[in-house]
C-alpha cells in the first residue's frame, strides 16, 4: 500500500485528502465494531448525543468517545501506524496520538454537523496543535454528509463558538456566522478507505444525511507542541470541566 502525503496542500489550505490509508480487512473490522457499538444497550464506549434527540426521540447525531480505551485492538491496527507516519510528516516529529471517537449519521434523519473549529473544544490554558483524521466507513459525498472545509482558516485564531443547545456541553460546538462559512466552504467527497485531514484551527462542517443508508466515520486526533500558557486564551463558551 503506497500512501502519497501532500504536505504542501495541507500547509497551504489547512486540509487535504489522502487516499489508500487502510486495508479492506481493517476497514471491514471497524464496520463490524460500529454495528455493535451503536446498538441500543451497548455499554462501551461512552456515548454522547451531539445533536440531541429529534421530535421522535431518536439520536440525530450519536457519537462514541474513547474507542481505543474501550477496544484496545484499535491501537494495534496498521491504520494507526499509517496515521502516525502522516501526522509526523504534516505536523512534526513531536506528534502523538491524543484520542479517537466515532460518529454516526443515521439514514434520512442524521442532522448536519455545524461549522466549527476543533480548537474551540480544547483547554484555553494550553497552546498546542492537533491534526484530525476523518475516515468514512462508506463512500462520503454531499448527499450523505461528507466533510466541508473553508481554506486558509487554519492561519488565524479561534472565532466565538457556542453549544448547539446553549448550556449543554454534550452537544456540538457551533461557530458564529454559520451562513458566511457555508458560502465560503468547499465540499470534499471521500471514498471509504481514504481520509480527510485537517488542522484544528481549520473551519469545517459535515452536511445532513439525506440518503437511505447510515453514514459512519472514525475520527483520530494527534497533537504536538503542547505547552501551558502564562495567560489563558479567552474561550467564554467553555465550562470548567472541559478536557485538555
Amino acid at each position: 500500500m503506497t500512501i502519497e502525503i501532500d504536505k504542501e496542500t495541507f500547509l497551504e489550505l489547512g486540509f487535504v485528502r489522502i487516499d489508500n490509508v487502510i486495508t479492506m480487512d481493517e476497514l471491514n473490522w471497524i464496520r463490524e465494531i460500529y454495528n455493535e457499538m451503536f446498538n441500543e444497550g451497548s455499554d462501551k464506549p461512552v456515548r454522547k448525543e451531539l445533536g440531541g434527540k429529534d421530535e421522535f426521540g431518536r439520536a440525530a447525531l450519536p457519537q462514541a468517545l474513547g474507542i481505543s480505551q474501550a477496544i484496545t485492538k484499535f491501537t494495534e491496527l496498521k491504520y494507526r501506524k499509517n496515521l502516525e507516519i502522516i501526522a509526523k510528516a504534516l505536523h512534526g516529529e513531536s506528534s502523538i496520538f491524543r484520542n479517537d471517537h466515532a460518529i454516526l449519521k443515521p439514514a434520512e434523519y442524521g442532522i448536519q454537523t455545524p461549522w466549527h473549529q476543533d480548537q474551540a473544544y480544547h483547554s484555553p490554558e494550553y497552546r498546542f496543535k492537533t491534526i484530525n483524521f476523518w475516515l468514512p466507513l462508506e463512500d462520503s459525498f454531499i448527499e450523505n454528509g461528507c466533510m466541508w472545509f473553508v481554506p486558509f482558516t487554519h492561519g488565524g485564531g479561534v472565532v466565538p463558538h457556542e453549544y448547539l443547545k446553549p448550556g449543554d456541553s454534550t452537544t456540538a460546538m457551533v461557530a458564529e456566522n454559520q451562513e458566511y462559512w457555508h458560502q465560503n466552504g468547499i465540499p470534499v467527497p471521500c471514498p471509504a478507505g481514504s481520509v480527510t485531514v485537517h488542522h484544528s484551527y481549520c473551519m469545517h462542517y459535515a452536511g445532513p444525511n439525506k440518503t437511505n443508508a447510515p453514514r459512519r466515520a472514525y475520527i483520530s486526533v494527534f497533537e504536538s507542541d503542547k505547552r501551558k500558557l502564562d495567560k489563558p486564551l479567552h474561550f467564554p463558551w467553555q465550562n470548567q470541566n472541559n478536557e485538555i
